[in-house]
């Protein structure tokens, strides 16, 4: 189907305009948000059905159960600006360095104005929205940038 790709390994389905994967449970929610007629990329809505339609014969994971894979997944969109926490042992990511301070009072309670204890870095995620979850993949370091 042009409009999307399966991938078996991981039970998504990938917006092909997009590049994040669709929600099981609300595929349509996607296409209301992204891709109606004054939004890039229209989907006509008998496209949409038959999206619909051919998830639905799918075993697809929910975005809870989707395992990361630590490796670069080419059919999902590389986020270039990202940062990595770098207390010992936690490894989350997010999009603002704002973001990461918010983050980091998990780990510290009182964080000095000037300290940073996160790096710079790409990082992908399979769903956008409420199921957001960016992740450092590591091959995304060492060709994100470059993408």
């Amino acid at each position: 189907m042009p409009y999307v790709t399966y991938l078996p390994i991981f039970r998504v389905v990938i917006c092909r305009f997009c590049k994040v994967s669709l929600p099981p449970n609300d595929p349509l929610e996607h296409y209301k948000r992204h891709h109606t007629a004054k939004n890039d990329h229209p989907v006509p809505s008998e496209i949409r059905r038959k999206i619909v339609d051919y998830m639905a014969t799918l075993n697809l994971c929910q975005p809870q159960e989707v395992i990361s894979p630590h490796n670069l997944v080419p059919e999902l969109k590389i986020i270039e600006k990202g940062f990595e926490c770098g207390f010992p042992g936690c490894g989350s990511c997010t999009t603002s360095e704002k973001s990461m301070r918010t983050h980091y009072y998990k780990h510290q309670e009182h964080i000095p104005k000037d300290f940073k204890n996160w790096e710079p870095t790409a990082l992908q995620t399979f769903f956008d929205g409420h199921h957001r979850k960016y992740e450092l993949f590591l091959s995304a370091l060492m060709v994100g940038i470059s993408q």
